[in-house]
């Protein structure tokens, strides 16, 4: 009977190896899941993230704002986009809206400007402080929400 499972895990391994490995989607985090819904919300805006000091952009948006603004396109080593693959990431000080926004909208961009509703909570680190878009910014018009 040894030798019985033992040749069966022999053809199982072999089974394993033979299937063609399907690639995983990360699981995305708290704060990236909150983007995500917002963008679903605003598609053709590129959202800037209130992220405590910074105003975070991720993924298309990141591209594009690291195009239009000139500032540095940065990669993740910890966070993955939902492909799994390192999130790209270009963000800017909050206080420096007054001269990024103006660039963007010069750029052809429509903007969603996001802000904590919330102070962010300090019991796990599991609950991230809610989101919403508070303004949309296009060339020639803006809207308070």
């Amino acid at each position: 009977m040894v030798k019985q499972s033992e040749e069966t895990k022999k053809e199982v391994k072999a089974e394993e190896e033979e299937k063609p490995r399907e690639e995983t989607k990360a699981e995305p985090s708290l704060i990236l899941k909150q983007y995500l819904d917002l963008k679903k919300k605003h598609p053709d805006a590129i959202l800037l993230f209130r992220c405590g000091d910074f105003y975070e952009t991720y993924m298309q948006d990141a591209e594009k704002a690291s195009k239009a603004l000139g500032i540095t396109l940065t990669r993740s080593s910890k966070t993955k986009d939902t492909e799994g693959k390192p999130l790209e990431m270009a963000g800017f000080p909050f206080h420096a809206l007054d001269t990024y926004l103006p660039k963007l909208i010069r750029a052809g961009h429509r903007i969603a400007i996001c802000d904590q509703l919330e102070a962010p909570r300090q019991e796990t680190a599991k609950q991230v402080a809610k989101q919403e878009v508070v303004e949309e910014v296009q060339p020639h018009r803006s809207f308070h929400m």
